[in-house]
């Protein structure tokens, strides 16, 4: 699936292994398409790697294993609608935090890339809980600029892990009043994967 198909129903589906399962596979096919590098990797989807740094089990989005060497791309992956403002700095440590988790334990020497991959509307509505609209989130200009892990991964791992952030806009998203009026959105201009650590 292409993700701006996806996209167009993300308001509506917002739960459930076929969300799920489409967000994975939207994801996996534009990183593919934008570095062709990985169409020569093996893939799977919502695997359980057998040991973190606690040891225990750590689930994963989708995983990728070099044909070559044998090592592993581990893609954690969320698509993020709206009320986003409040949960920032929760999504950054938590990007903070799984990443020692996984490469403090025994599967550190395995990993070759970590890509922690989040997509977010350029401005997002706020919704109160009658569905009505009570503010909107500008996410590129006001968050995402200021709060990106980016800077603290390069300290701690080198570029092996890295924070993905891929944006929309919405059209005509000021004739929007309610949730009802995202039921079916047309998403533009969505940016490309962009990967320090990697050209394209």
């Amino acid at each position: 699936m292409m993700l701006q198909q996806f996209l167009k129903t993300t308001f509506t589906n917002v739960r459930g292994k076929k969300r799920t399962d489409a967000l994975h596979d939207a994801i996996l096919s534009k990183l593919k398409k934008e570095y062709p590098k990985y169409k020569n990797y093996d893939w799977e989807f919502e695997v359980s790697l057998d040991s973190d740094s606690y040891g225990g089990k750590f689930k994963i989005d989708i995983l990728g294993i070099n044909k070559t060497t044998g090592k592993i791309v581990v893609i954690l992956c969320k698509c993020n609608n709206s009320n986003i403002g409040k949960n920032i700095y929760n999504m950054a440590n938590t990007t903070l935090g799984e990443s020692h988790r996984l490469l403090d334990g025994p599967l550190e020497n395995k990993i070759e890339k970590i890509l922690f991959i989040s997509i977010f509307p350029n401005v997002a509505p706020n919704f109160k809980n009658n569905g009505t609209i009570r503010g909107w989130d500008n996410i590129a200009t006001n968050y995402k600029n200021r709060i990106n892990t980016n800077k603290s991964l390069d300290k701690y791992f080198n570029g092996k892990v890295e924070e993905v952030n891929i944006f929309y806009d919405i059209k005509d998203m000021d004739l929007k009043n309610t949730r009802k009026d995202f039921k079916n959105i047309i998403p533009l201009n969505i940016t490309k994967i962009e990967l320090k650590h990697e050209t394209m």
